[in-house]
């Protein structure tokens, strides 16, 4: 893709424009159609943009026309089936891509993501303070910040969300995480799912993507991460659009610009 393109369409993701990025990236891949480059940046762009269908289209003639790309083509596609099972999920599905420990928690949250697609606020509620009750209490530290963490939104919790690229959604407990270290951004997808290797305290470790944005995101200032957005369904429902944001002790921080994230080992332990 030609520098003055790509800088253009950088200018437009940094003022949280993703349309016009997503409408230039697709006139470079017109003006020059054998740009595996300038295709690659649109499909990962339609990624940011939640448009998988139009995203998965454009991979298979990817990969069909450059097979120097298929090796990444395939580990995009795989990230997209996670993300569409992570997209199921907050509408009470759960796929058999999903991956998640059992648990009182586990169960309460699909109620929590069930009675919110069927819009029965009150069982939403309630299955919100469960997941709360149940929440095995985890701290961290992000940098300057240390403490008990959690989501900010209730829907959410104790839960951390992660997309792999053996195409499973993964859902972790805090307890579960023993730490995660963050790659820095190196391709536009990864404004939206930033890319990590995570360490369980079972002693897995692997890659993953773990979304930055919060799945109800509709707005191009919400799905580039640059807004964070309330929207309060009760006094004990809050959930969020925009870029996530966790509450880590009396801090409130997001996970665009942790380079690591470790468990704190207890003074007694």
């Amino acid at each position: 893709m030609e520098e003055s393109g790509m800088d253009a369409i950088k200018q437009h993701l940094v003022s949280g424009s993703l349309d016009k990025a997503i409408n230039d990236a697709g006139q470079q891949v017109r003006s020059r159609p054998g740009d595996a480059e300038a295709r690659a940046s649109l499909i990962e762009l339609l990624c940011v943009a939640g448009d998988l269908e139009r995203a998965d289209e454009m991979l298979g003639a990817l990969a069909r026309h450059h097979p120097d790309w298929l090796a990444g083509a395939a580990n995009l596609r795989q990230l997209m089936r996670a993300q569409q099972a992570r997209a199921a999920f907050h509408q009470g599905q759960l796929a058999e891509d999903v991956v998640a420990g059992e648990g009182d928690d586990l169960q309460a949250l699909l109620a929590l993501m069930l009675a919110r697609a069927e819009g029965d606020l009150d069982a939403a509620e309630a299955a919100a303070q469960s997941l709360e009750e149940h929440r095995e209490k985890a701290s961290f530290r992000l940098g300057d910040v240390e403490g008990d963490i959690r989501d900010c939104d209730d829907s959410l919790c104790g839960f951390i969300e992660a997309l792999g690229t053996d195409g499973k959604f993964y859902l972790w407990r805090w307890s579960e995480i023993e730490a995660i270290d963050f790659h820095p951004p190196g391709s536009p997808v990864e404004l939206a799912w930033r890319r990590a290797d995570v360490e369980l305290t079972s002693g897995q470790q692997g890659e993953v993507f773990v979304p930055l944005i919060y799945q109800a995101s509709t707005t191009d200032q919400e799905k580039l991460g640059r807004v964070t957005d309330w929207q309060e369904h009760s006094a004990g429902l809050v959930t969020g659009v925009g870029l996530k944001q966790f509450l880590v002790g009396d801090d409130v921080v997001g996970l665009e610009s942790v380079s690591r994230v470790e468990r704190l080992v207890a003074a007694n332990a």
